[in-house]
């Protein structure tokens, strides 16, 4: 549930680059330096224009509600725009490609020039004329100016297709939106509580648990294993591959077959009361994992 009016169009882009102006910065060879004035120093570049977004009626930043507290949802319809943003925030405005598996993340710990500007007005209006020591004050304390936001995309989630599915083609499209939205809000409630508690693998299949959830109302194995490429006797080409590392690699047909297994479980775990309360579910699942990846 949104806490906060949404803001629609161009309105939700054009805000969020007055808090980080490194998004007025097209991804190009060269561009890290003026990249690094923005998101560094809040210096827009001259002549800053978003033109290098397309934009959409449909794009929408709102704050959504989670058991861990409110986080900030940034939702582009188009896919050039997504990877766009993810160039500039992600990648220093680096021209590097997104694969296509990518539909949803989460960035957190931004400097947010908007709350630095928030500040320095609140404390001149309180009479202070030395901001420069108060900026130092208070940029030292943990989280001081940072903020956490998701960004979503338009597409098929994990880019499986709807054909691959029981559903429409404009049913799978909604499913996905409400899958990704969830994923993402699963993992932002996971870190809130439970920070030192981070296995990639097993982190992603919980959040998918929550993302079907909320989706479609019970946990399908058969999709969730589709999503990652996993199968009983190994992998079989999804998202699985992004979250191993060297050594995983060498051996993803093994960690791939438990994992299918896992999954398997959940769906035999998971019912009515699941589906009613998908974050407490979440959380069960992270205190006794099923997988150790």
């Amino acid at each position: 549930m949104a806490s906060k009016e949404p803001l629609k169009g161009t309105d939700a882009l054009e805000a969020l680059a007055l808090r980080f102006p490194q998004l007025y910065v097209a991804p190009a060879e060269g561009a890290q330096d003026a990249h690094r004035a923005a998101a560094g120093h809040g210096i827009a570049p001259e002549g800053a224009s978003l033109d290098h977004f397309e934009g959409s009626p449909q794009d929408e930043l709102r704050e959504v509600d989670t058991p861990a507290g409110p986080v900030e949802v940034l939702f582009l319809e188009h896919r050039r725009d997504f990877e766009t943003f993810l160039q500039i925030i992600g990648n220093k405005s680096a021209p590097v490609p997104i694969a296509r598996t990518v539909g949803a993340i989460t960035y957190r710990g931004l400097a947010d020039w908007g709350k630095v500007a928030a500040a320095h007005a609140a404390y001149l209006a309180s009479g202070g004329d030395d901001w420069n020591s108060e900026f130092m004050r208070l940029a030292k304390e943990p989280g001081a100016f940072r903020s956490e936001i998701i960004i979503i995309s338009e597409g098929p989630y994990s880019n499986v297709a709807a054909e691959d599915t029981s559903y429409s083609a404009d049913e799978w499209l909604h499913i996905s939106h409400e899958i990704r939205l969830h994923h993402e809000c699963a993992h932002v409630v996971c870190r809130r509580t439970m920070p030192d508690d981070v296995l990639p693998v097993w982190d992603e299949v919980t959040a998918d648990v929550v993302g079907l959830l909320a989706a479609i109302g019970h946990y399908d194995a058969a999709l969730a294993t589709r999503f990652l490429g996993v199968g009983e006797s190994g992998f079989t080409g999804g998202r699985l591959a992004e979250y191993l590392d060297e050594e995983q690699t060498a051996r993803i047909d093994e960690i791939a077959a438990e994992v299918h297994a896992a999954c398997v479980r959940i769906e035999e775990m998971s019912g009515p009361a699941e589906a009613a309360d998908p974050f407490a579910f979440l959380l069960d699942l992270k205190r006794e994992p099923l997988i150790s990846y």
